[in-house]
């Protein structure tokens, strides 16, 4: 039994059932047995500590494609300086040092930029600390500085708390986290009053039937209002890529990670990675709502070809013999629909003067 578990076992037998949404914030952020607070998740199969890998580990290709991207977009909204280049859980800032390298063929990019990183994992603060020395630090967005801004968050809201509700005939039941035992097991709570905000339901089926799930996130909401809020004010755009939905929908996603495989998410808290898909289209709608407009969703394949993928693929295989096979392989798990291709969608969200974001073909979902 984790000493997480414990600890929530005996919460559980003294106060009740807990939300689902208050268990996913103990089981990754728990100051002392926290998944994102004591481990580093991130690494190949084997690893110690890897559980997954995120598009920045599987290859050098993902950060210096989105570095060009942001290069390219620096120098059409007119170059900026300085501005604001922040990171949304930067993992151990492999993503963040790809896209400073591929940005380096810009000497005014280098000059003019300033590296923020909005992380609460001390642990991934001290890994990111080694490749990227000069960035700076914040817990929230409030903080980023009051300048032309541009935003990038691989794989951060999934992990962001949610709340599920069960739709029932009197009502919707909050998803509780109870005890059976020494085992922790979900349950309904009582039912209540639709609790969703208008933007959570402004993004959800016309119809849903008795015993459907849906996903409330307002971590992920107010997170979203204020990165959409600092770029109407200040300038900028925000690149999302996540894996989640890109119509409305509803349903039950909630699951566990570790060791490269899906475990049973109340089994182990602390030690497996907890997610949730992200619902696009309410970013969207919360980034339009604050003046900003919306690229159409692409799939992580086809945004990454629109930038190159397939040649520097090529480019790396003629620099690098003998490391040909291992490039293909990485390309392909990038972008081939049964790999990441088709399950990650990218988001772009910009001020109302920005110029077009690239590599977003027009109603590609």
């Amino acid at each position: 039994m984790t000493p997480l578990k414990k600890l929530l076992l005996e919460e559980i037998s003294e106060n009740g059932p807990m939300p689902l949404a208050d268990y996913m914030a103990r089981a990754l952020g728990d100051p002392t047995h926290g998944y994102y607070m004591q481990r580093r998740p991130f690494g190949q199969a084997g690893e110690d500590g890897g559980d997954f890998m995120t598009a920045p580990e599987v290859s050098q290709m993902f950060g210096e494609l989105i570095g060009a991207w942001l290069a390219d977009l620096w120098l059409r909204m007119g170059q900026p300086k300085p501005f604001c280049l922040a990171e949304l859980g930067p993992g151990r800032g492999t993503l963040m040092a790809d896209i400073l390298r591929a940005a380096d063929v810009l000497p005014d990019f280098a000059a003019a930029v300033q590296v923020h990183f909005v992380e609460t994992s001390a642990a991934l603060r001290a890994a990111q600390k080694q490749l990227v020395p000069q960035a700076i630090w914040h817990d929230t967005l409030d903080t980023l500085p009051a300048m032309p801004t541009l935003i990038i968050g691989n794989e951060f809201f999934d992990a962001l708390p949610i709340q599920q509700y069960k739709k029932q005939p009197d009502g919707w039941s909050p998803v509780m986290v109870s005890a059976d035992n020494d085992n922790l097991v979900f349950a309904d709570g009582k039912s209540q009053a639709a609790v969703f905000s208008d933007a959570l339901a402004a993004c959800l089926p016309d119809a849903m039937a008795h015993g459907a799930i849906v996903e409330y996130a307002p971590m992920v909401e107010a997170v979203m209002h204020t990165a959409a809020q600092h770029i109407a004010t200040h300038g900028g755009a925000a690149l999302l890529i996540d894996y989640g939905h890109a119509a409305p929908a509803c349903g039950d996603s909630f699951q566990a990670m570790r060791g490269h495989g899906f475990v049973d998410p109340l089994a182990e808290p602390g030690l497996a990675d907890l997610t949730a898909h992200v619902n696009f289209p309410l970013l969207a709608h919360i980034a339009e709502t604050a003046g900003l407009t919306a690229a159409p969703l692409a799939e992580q394949g086809r945004f990454l070809e629109a930038l190159g993928l397939s040649l520097r693929a090529q480019q790396l295989m003629q620099l690098s013999p003998g490391r040909e096979v291992d490039i293909q392989t990485e390309c392909h798990r990038l972008a081939a629909p049964q790999e990441m291709g088709s399950l990650f969608k990218v988001l772009g969200v910009a001020h109302k003067d920005m110029p077009v974001l690239a590599g977003f073909l027009p109603e590609e979902m």
